[in-house]
């Protein structure tokens, strides 16, 4: 039965890299059982498969059930191996990120900076687990619009990447991803544009072009086209991440409906009015259909296609004869 265990970890692995996801989670459902019945249901085996079973979950939007997997994983972990292990951190870190996700920010803030303090007590700042964390609470505050904060807490961990693993480690793509994320934030296109550019160059190499990670690494290029005005070039590589995004998760994932969401901003900008209302409405049925009518998002999707629906109705309205002539307004990117 250990030997059995040990199969379905590294198949799982093998599966994982390539975002099979489908087809791992049969796998890791059977080494939940496994790590139970050979380890016991309170043992540090059985929490970190929990673990990984809630990352997996997480990955592909079913964030209920990633939340029940994390949560329970780390009640474990606190009753065998503590609070004060960098285990138990990482735990943390793979609950906040959730929680990010489903924009508790407060929540995923907290949890955050209590692995953190773990982390800086038990293993030290010079760690790359250390560097991952900053990399996450760098997204909490980029989301809630701190860019400076978040800015300085990438570039930390930016340069803790580069110096314990090197400029060909995964972990350096990621880190020059999101310092680049944080930098088209902040309006800084240009530099942005640059470590974006890197970033895709390192995750093409080191993962290849069917990884999540490159699929999101050119949708933040695709948004600084849309950032320049670069509607053609933005609209080709938004594109090219929806097809990504199909083939890895399907059409029902948080990731292939925001870039509906993009894909429709773009076209909006650059006044193709029909085909952006063709990818809301798109976005809007996913949305309804996975996270329901009550949900932040499927609401923001629903005043964007208002909006739109609007500004078309005054665009015909203004073109009947004998309707006035008006000046143009000056259109803000993304409204």
């Amino acid at each position: 039965m250990r030997s059995q265990l040990d199969s379905l970890k590294e198949r799982i692995s093998v599966l994982s890299r390539q975002a099979r996801f489908c087809e791992v989670e049969p796998l890791l459902l059977k080494a939940v059982e496994l790590t139970r019945e050979l380890d016991g249901e309170n043992s540090t085996a059985h929490a970190a498969v929990l673990n990984d079973l809630g990352g997996m979950y997480r990955g592909t939007g079913e964030y209920a059930k990633s939340e029940a997997a994390f949560t329970k994983a780390r009640q474990i972990l606190e009753n065998t191996i503590g609070k004060r292990h960098p285990d138990y951190a990482t735990c943390l870190d793979n609950l906040a990120g959730l929680y990010r996700l489903t924009r508790n920010y407060a929540q995923a803030e907290e949890l955050f900076r209590e692995a953190w303090a773990i982390y800086a007590a038990t293993i030290g700042k010079n760690h790359i687990l250390y560097a991952a964390n900053l990399n996450n609470l760098a997204l909490v505050y980029q989301d809630i619009g701190n860019y400076d904060d978040a800015e300085q807490l990438q570039t930390q961990a930016l340069e803790i990447v580069r110096r314990i693993e090197g400029e060909n480690a995964l972990s350096y793509a990621t880190s020059l991803s999101n310092l680049a994320a944080v930098c088209l934030a902040k309006g800084d296109v240009i530099k942005a544009e640059s470590l974006a550019k890197h970033a895709l160059d390192r995750y093409e190499v080191i993962v290849g072009t069917a990884s999540p990670l490159y699929v999101a690494a050119l949708n933040s290029l695709a948004a600084i086209h849309y950032r320049k005005g670069e509607y053609a070039g933005a609209e080709k590589m938004y594109l090219e991440t929806l097809q990504a995004c199909e083939r890895i998760w399907g059409r029902d994932h948080p990731s292939y409906a925001s870039t509906l969401m993009s894909l429709a901003q773009t076209y909006k900008a650059a006044a193709n009015l029909g085909k952006s209302r063709e990818c809301y409405l798109q976005c809007l049925e996913i949305r309804r259909r996975t996270v329901g009518e009550q949900h932040p998002t499927y609401t923001d999707t629903l005043n964007r296609l208002a909006r739109l629906n609007a500004r078309d109705s005054n665009k015909q309205a203004a073109e009947e004869p004998g309707a006035e002539t008006k000046a143009a307004g000056t259109r803000q990117p993304g409204t």
